[in-house]
């Protein structure tokens, strides 16, 4: 088994390339830093908001076939400017869509193609339940996961006419102690409206932690979940 992780610089996606890594499972991470060194541990450097970084991704020759089967964690993802839609900037939607949509979109595409069916087991991506209704001031962010969750439950149906065995989840998994809090947390009231909400979720130690996060979507995975009840979870 081999995981490609994105995000692997910091919170969820550096807590998962952990715990993978303490149980003997070889890791490659995506993502623009590294401080994991590991001797089952890649890095591939790679702004997933640069069109031409992640085109020239090459992952062929960092996977044999003694590491199959892949399990594709797309997990980056940014929040950007949480303020509302008409201060925005064209960089900022931008920014937005590539990291949060189009690479994940890609990287999909990519494990798929460059790997085959047969030899990609699980993608997961990191989602939220922001997609599922409008937060004021989030915008954007509410848009491409909600954009990303249809796009995985299309993925899921072709996977089916085609008669394959590649399973599909978008996870959201609550609210976690990350760096993306701490943008929300200082972002100010008169930006945010559920500013406030946030802050206490801090206070009030209601936040998860990565680390429990990485062990809640890896159970998620083992676990056996019936074909009827969809490609989108809460856990």
């Amino acid at each position: 088994m081999i995981y490609i992780i994105t995000g692997t610089s910091s919170g969820i996606g550096k807590a998962l390339a952990h715990f993978y890594l303490e149980k003997g499972e070889k890791v490659i991470g995506i993502s623009r830093n590294n401080s994991i060194t590991d001797d089952n541990f890649t890095h591939v450097m790679c702004d997933l908001s640069d069109k031409h970084q992640l085109h020239d991704l090459a992952l062929l020759d960092l996977v044999s076939k003694d590491n199959f089967p892949i399990r594709l964690i797309n997990n980056a993802g940014i929040i950007g400017d949480i303020k509302r839609s008409h201060e925005l900037t064209l960089t900022h939607y931008v920014d937005m869509a590539m990291v949060n949509l189009v690479a994940p979109q890609y990287l999909c595409s990519y494990a798929l193609s460059t790997f085959g069916f047969e030899n990609v087991d699980t993608i997961v991506n990191i989602t939220s339940g922001a997609a599922q209704r409008p937060v004021p001031s989030w915008g954007s962010y509410c848009a491409t996961k909600a954009a990303m969750d249809i796009f995985a439950e299309t993925l899921n149906e072709e996977i089916k006419e085609l008669g394959k065995s590649t399973k599909i989840f978008n996870i959201a998994p609550g609210v976690v102690d990350t760096r993306m809090q701490e943008a929300i947390r200082g972002s100010g009231a008169q930006n945010f409206s559920g500013h406030q909400n946030f802050v206490d979720l801090k206070e009030n130690n209601e936040l998860r932690s990565p680390e429990e996060v990485a062990v809640l979507i890896d159970a998620f995975i083992n676990e056996e979940h019936p074909e009827e009840e969809g490609v989108i979870w809460r856990i």
